[in-house]
This record gives C-alpha cells, structure tokens and sequence, in this order.
C-alpha cells in the first residue's frame, strides 16, 4: 500500500531562498555603510586645531573671514589674545557711535568663543590701521569689560 501524502500548507522552498537572498542583501547594505563611514571619519584629529587655532576660527565666522591677523595662547597663564580687524566703525560715525559699534562686535564675538572654548581669561582687540580702537577682556561666567582708545573717549 501507498504512504499516503500530507499536504503542506505552503511550499517552504521559495520562502527559504527568498529570506536567504533578503538577508544577503541587507548584510552587503550594512558591510558598505560601514565601511563608508569609516572612509569619512578621519582617525586623529589634525594637529591644526590647537585651541588657538579654533578661536581664530569661531572669531572669523562672526566677525568675517580674514578679519583676524592674530591669535596667541599663553599656556602658562591660559590667556588668550586674539587680535581682530575692525569692519564695523568708519570715521563717519561719532564716538558713541563707534564705541558701541566696538564693544557689541567685540562683546558678541568673546561670548560666542567661551560658549565653544574655555579659556582662563580671553582679551580681543578691536584694531584699524595699526591701532588698537578697542579691548575686549572676558572670563568664563562674567561679563566682558570693553576699554577704549583715548579719541573714542
């Protein structure tokens, strides 16, 4: 006598190839995105970010590209001065003018630095032609004092 045949509720076959083909595919998708993130993140940071280097460069994305001509960290003390060319007071303006002028661009430009990078005490000078309009002097939690040049007095 014959054995008899169950009858299967579905053909299993087609199923198992097609999981088997889904699996390989997503296992080949998650192999390349890691393997193209691990091409964009570079593995040591550059030498050029030291912490003067990139208050230089917070400073010139508010104030204007190229607009600071120096930058010095002291590491003893933990000062930093950055020296910035002013773009915002012109001769036409009058003292007062000029003076809040200075000391909102260079107010502004030591808080956006302390909210990025902390420093012991940071001083900004605001320069034009070779003289220093204004100073800027800021510590961490305390608001910045702005000192002016005698003819803006």
């Amino acid at each position: 006598m014959p054995k008899s045949r169950k009858t299967l509720l579905f053909n299993w076959k087609p199923v198992a190839i097609y999981f088997a083909i889904v699996s390989a595919g997503a296992a080949g998708v998650i192999i390349w995105e890691r393997a193209y993130e691990a091409k964009e993140v570079p593995l040591a940071v550059p030498a050029s970010f030291t912490p003067d280097v990139v208050a230089r460069r917070l400073v010139e994305s508010y104030v204007g590209a190229g607009t600071v001509q120096s930058s010095h960290l002291d590491p003893q003390s933990g000062i930093l001065t950055v020296v910035v060319r002013d773009v915002v007071s012109d001769k036409a303006k009058t003292p007062a003018e000029r003076r809040a002028l200075l000391s909102g661009e260079g107010t502004q430009a030591v808080e956006r630095l302390l909210g990025s990078v902390t420093f012991k005490d940071v001083v900004l000078e605001l320069v034009k032609d070779g003289k220093v309009l204004a100073t800027v002097r800021a510590e961490p939690g305390k608001k910045p004092q702005t000192e002016f040049a005698p003819d803006l007095r």
